[in-house]
């Protein structure tokens, strides 16, 4: 089968972005280097290993379970469909916290799926440890073997455990999250690729604050004075968390908090100063 046939295969089975995917999957699967695809566009390639794919896209199966991996501050990860695909926005989090990290020592990855985010500060503030916590076994044992592979294993400790209760030991410099947010009802409204991410990844529960309320509650009797906590939400829920975050800072309960936006200029995360 060769590239063209390929593509347009993949867009028969209703891939969007089926060119770009087309010129991936062969790149991963045959080893063939992207200059060199281009070079010979009427190369054949093993028609049985490329039904596969389509058969599989055709499902919904997304590009990143098929191929085993996926990037994250340009760093390559093992992901499945036992944990959420690392995604671009969720970079503007990684990136403020880096920032942020410079004098930190202890740091929290709350719901850490792939462990992507943690992984990214150890890798850059080699002072660091990092709790990486999740309710799914599976999604851990993930971050572990991604850790392992980014050379942070050492500096890590892996929490099997559910977010909405106190579980952290002790005080924190920094905590991450990037939780689920999706209220309940939108669930059923969401690609067929992302249908075949985990529900508990993605499930923010009737209005999608199940697991962020009581997640800012834990994370602020470990955060230290002083320290920070960054949480990724949905990209239309930013209103709703500057009214949470106001309450809570006429409360006292934190000094001051920023929120941040996405490469589309939505409202992505939050930067709370305890």
């Amino acid at each position: 089968m060769k590239l063209n046939e390929f593509a347009d295969a993949l867009h028969k089975v209703g891939v969007s972005e089926y060119k770009n995917e087309a010129y991936i999957f062969i790149e991963e699967i045959f080893g063939v280097k992207y200059a060199d695809i281009l070079a010979d566009a009427q190369r054949e390639y093993d028609e049985e290993k490329l039904l596969s794919v389509i058969s599989k896209r055709k499902n919904g199966i997304p590009l990143q379970h098929i191929i085993g991996k996926w990037y994250f501050m340009g760093e390559e990860y093992k992901v499945s469909g036992d944990c959420l695909i690392p995604r671009a926005d969720t970079e503007i989090l990684a990136e403020k916290a880096i920032r942020l990290a410079k004098d930190a020592y202890r740091v929290a990855d709350l719901c850490t799926g792939s462990g992507c985010i943690g992984i990214s500060l150890l890798k850059e503030c080699p002072q660091i440890k990092c709790t990486l916590v999740d309710i799914s076994e599976k999604a851990l044992l993930i971050a572990k073997e991604n850790a392992y592979r980014h050379g942070v294993y050492e500096r890590c400790e892996f929490l099997l455990a559910d977010v909405t209760r106190d579980i952290l030991k002790g005080e924190y410099d920094l905590i991450l999250s990037n939780p689920p947010y999706i209220p309940t009802k939108d669930i059923a409204s969401l690609s067929r690729e992302v249908k075949k991410e985990p529900v508990l990844a993605l499930d923010g529960g009737e209005d999608g604050f199940d697991i962020i309320l009581p997640l800012i509650e834990n994370s602020l009797l470990h955060l230290k004075d002083g320290g920070y906590l960054l949480i990724e939400f949905g990209y239309d829920q930013g209103d709703d968390m500057r009214r949470i975050l106001n309450k809570k800072a006429d409360e006292n309960k934190i000094s001051s908090f920023e929120i941040l936006k996405d490469y589309s200029q939505n409202d992505r995360a939050c930067v709370i100063r305890k």
